[in-house]
């Protein structure tokens, strides 16, 4: 018994590839929205982009065996969607170009509140002597 590749078939699989091709492209900004609270999700969105990725070359694939213009569309989507959200991700999501003082330079001085909601400059204290200024970041 030979095992002969069944032509009837193979637009039907490209067709359910094209489907898992968009469910894994559209899962990814999922993932990365899931997963925000995780630093290095935060800053690298290496699952979000792996799933997309995969999307992409899935749609791309199904292109070649089947040639009708649903699963071309989804093909295309899939990558589009993909140069989307990597353009949003490192082009729209950048921080702007600050008025940062350079080293070296005094900082200007400014007031804030302290922890007891009393008014603090910097003045005060740089008068004192030399003064560290510790910025945290992150949320609580």
């Amino acid at each position: 018994m030979t095992h002969t590749k069944d032509a009837t078939n193979a637009p039907s699989r490209a067709g359910i590839r094209a489907l898992v091709a968009l469910v894994l492209t559209l899962a990814g900004p999922a993932v990365y929205m899931l997963l925000l609270d995780h630093p290095r999700m935060r800053a690298s969105g290496a699952p979000a982009f792996g799933l997309m990725a995969a999307g992409a070359v899935l749609g791309l694939s199904a292109i070649l065996y089947d040639r009708r213009w649903r699963v071309r569309l989804v093909g295309v989507f899939n990558v589009l969607f993909l140069g989307a959200f990597f353009y949003g991700f490192y082009w729209l999501m950048a921080l702007p170009a600050s008025g940062a003082v350079a080293a070296g330079t005094p900082a200007p001085d400014f007031a804030l509140s302290d922890q007891d909601g009393r008014s603090i400059s910097l003045a005060e204290y740089r008068d004192a002597g030399p003064v560290l200024l510790v910025f945290y970041r992150g949320h609580w």
